[in-house]
């Protein structure tokens, strides 16, 4: 077992005073080891095998020194941290580029440097924390990909698969303006812009993709075929969800009620799927051989058309998303 000590300096004598231990915070009842203390942010680097989130042996902690308290140590996260042993973990003064010695699983005695650009979790000041989960609507966890993208430095952090539970986090800079992504096969993209103030909780229900979709905002008006700008939200959720899934292919289908000479109504349902195809193909980059269109006019009603409401029901769009 080892444990991590330090020393005060005087500023007044420049003596140094008595090692103490670092406390029960940083050392466990297993071994700390290989110090490195970050001063500009008063941030403690060490490897510890006794702290409870580990992906290896040895992995690479951090913690931070606050009126003279030490946060609890976090885990400088899976880019940094494997299934071998982690050291000596060093950091330029501006914190740009990392260096530590590293085993694998198989030799734990052969150490090797390595060298990469600091990622957000190993950041000095990347000590607030965001946290969450993504359930269905029956409150069942659901599987997905989170990432967040710094929105200042114009980078993306590294992408986190949600756990088993549904849940995912992140430590990340505070006070910084951030973009949160929540992909997966069964649901549409989110994005959320956020400011981060502290440690902050995102539990979301993400909108799940049935095979059919009509959405309420995709509405023309009378006898046009002009893609209007209240439609554009929800036609992102399919532009973005095709290029998430490059296997998948849809299939947009025009349709109105009964008002009306039919011809024309079926000519006015092709051009209004035609161009909700040529927006989604111009807007997102997609081959236009994944996607098909087509108008019915008021050949396929949902309802028998009694009332105003009835004839609303029946012009629609739908978008029918299937792989081969």
């Amino acid at each position: 077992m080892s444990d991590i000590y330090f020393v005060a300096k005087d500023k007044r004598t420049g003596d140094w005073g008595y090692a103490m231990n670092a406390g029960p915070i940083i050392n466990t009842h297993h071994s700390e080891v290989s110090p490195f203390f970050h001063h500009r942010d008063n941030v403690l680097y060490f490897s510890s095998n006794g702290h409870t989130i580990n992906f290896g042996r040895f992995d690479i902690y951090k913690a931070r020194l606050e009126n003279y308290r030490w946060t609890e140590p976090r885990n400088t996260g899976p880019l940094v941290n494997g299934k071998g042993d982690e050291y000596y973990f060093t950091i330029d003064s501006e914190s740009v580029n990392l260096f530590f010695a590293k085993s694998n699983n198989d030799e734990p005695e052969n150490l090797d440097l390595h060298s990469f650009p600091l990622p957000m979790e190993a950041q000095p000041g990347a000590l607030a924390r965001i946290f969450g989960s993504l359930k269905n609507r029956e409150g069942k966890p659901i599987h997905g990909i989170v990432s967040v993208i710094d929105m200042e430095k114009g980078v993306e952090i590294a992408p986190k698969y949600t756990r088993e539970d549904g849940s995912f986090d992140f430590d990340l800079i505070d006070h910084r303006n951030y973009l949160l992504v929540v992909q997966g096969d069964e649901f549409f993209r989110m994005e959320e812009l956020f400011f981060l103030e502290g440690d902050t909780e995102f539990d979301r229900t993400p909108e799940p993709i049935d095979r059919k979709i009509a959405f309420k905002s995709i509405e023309f008006e009378s006898g046009k075929a002009d893609i209007l700008d209240n439609m554009k939200l929800d036609l992102a959720k399919v532009g973005n969800f095709m290029l998430d899934n490059p296997e998948m292919k849809l299939n947009i289908s025009g349709h109105t009620d009964n008002n009306g000479d039919p011809q024309f109504n079926t000519e006015l349902s092709q051009l209004r799927a035609d161009a909700i195809k040529e927006y989604l193909v111009v807007h997102y980059n997609l081959d236009e051989l994944r996607i098909g269109s087509v108008g019915y006019g008021s050949k396929k009603p949902l309802v028998k058309e009694l009332t105003d409401k009835d004839r609303q029901i029946n012009r629609r769009v739908e978008f029918d998303i299937f792989r081969d």
